[in-house]
């Protein structure tokens, strides 16, 4: 399964079809991945292009809530891209919870990044950081 993401995720789209329709065919792609799709996907995860990256970072804020998207969000947080990083952001605080929580918590090298972006960004931007760190406060 993950041969056929990295092809999906790897093709053309224009915006409309990926906001329409595109992520949630990548996410029930993701859905049917076993453990040597997540490991494969974690390996070559770091590699791939920015946009590849943002799309998998999008597609993963919705129903699927595993470990190994928490452990994959966290790794895109590492890489320098602003717009990456705030998908990333946005999606761990969609699908932070009471099983995960700790994990994100944990991490304060990623909470120390979001609180000292937060005074530099836009309002929208700002929202979403500041209740990524309210949730992972509680």
């Amino acid at each position: 399964m993950y041969e056929e993401l990295d092809k999906y995720l790897s093709g053309f789209f224009t915006d409309d079809y990926w906001y329409d329709e595109g992520f949630e065919i990548a996410a029930e792609i993701i859905q049917d991945f076993n453990k040597e799709d997540w490991d494969n996907l974690l390996s070559y995860l770091p590699s791939k292009s920015i946009e590849w990256q943002i799309r998998y970072a999008y597609c993963v804020d919705s129903d699927i809530n595993d470990e190994n998207i928490i452990k994959s969000l966290i790794l895109l947080c590492n890489i320098d891209n602003d717009e990456l990083f705030e998908k990333c952001i946005d999606s761990l605080r969609v699908i932070v919870n009471e099983d995960n929580i700790k994990m994100l918590s944990n991490d304060k090298t990623l909470i120390d990044k979001v609180e000292k972006i937060i005074p530099k960004c836009g309002v929208a931007t700002k929202k979403i950081f500041e209740d990524f760190i309210t949730k992972i406060n509680c």
